[in-house]
């Protein structure tokens, strides 16, 4: 009686690919498209989570899990009345803050009006202790601004805003449910 082993297999990897361009097999690594964006986490603000976006000179807006809001320092609107910005520190952290600034088709705040929006927009949420910018559009169109109401007597604007923009670690990320409300001078 005779006993016949076909074959043997071993544990050593195999590394047989036949056909395409060669492929380094000696450093294995996982492909860029399935590594994960850094999130920037934001400690619990106290302070936004009962946040009143009626109240004048607010603002507000969501990333990832975190509400972040503050206080308007101040809003400009250009001389010819074709756009404005403005700017005000985060409620829990007086060393960020956020600058927004809008561009509009035309002089559109010379009188009261209503659901102006544009996607000329260069918004900044801003870091002073490292001196870079946590989230800031790198180009115009890709955040959107909306002006529901404003009122040209009082200089008071309220409105909305969203987008895309590139966060300091190099993902682009969603900002969302932003909401303001700004007295211009």
């Amino acid at each position: 009686m005779s006993v016949q082993v076909a074959g043997l297999s071993g544990c050593a990897k195999e590394y047989s690919y036949e056909g395409g361009p060669v492929q380094d097999t000696t450093n294995d690594s996982i492909p860029s498209d399935t590594i994960p964006k850094q999130v920037i986490t934001f400690p619990v603000c106290s302070q936004c989570k009962y946040w009143d976006n009626t109240l004048p000179s607010t603002w507000s807006f969501n990333y990832d899990t975190s509400l972040l809001c503050g206080n308007m320092t101040n809003g400009i609107i250009a001389p010819d009345r074709s756009g404005f910005t403005f700017f005000g520190p985060s409620a829990c952290s007086p060393d960020t803050g956020i600058v927004i600034t809008a561009y509009l088709s035309s002089a559109l705040l010379t009188s009261d009006r209503s659901n102006i929006t544009t996607n000329q927009v260069i918004f900044e949420y801003y870091d002073n202790v490292t001196l870079t910018d946590i989230f800031a559009t790198g180009k115009l169109g890709t955040f959107s601004l909306t002006i529901d109401t404003y009122e040209y007597s009082t200089g008071m604007a309220k409105g909305r805003f969203s987008g895309y923009v590139p966060t300091k670690t190099g993902d682009t990320v969603l900002i969302k449910n932003g909401k303001f409300q700004v007295k211009f001078n």
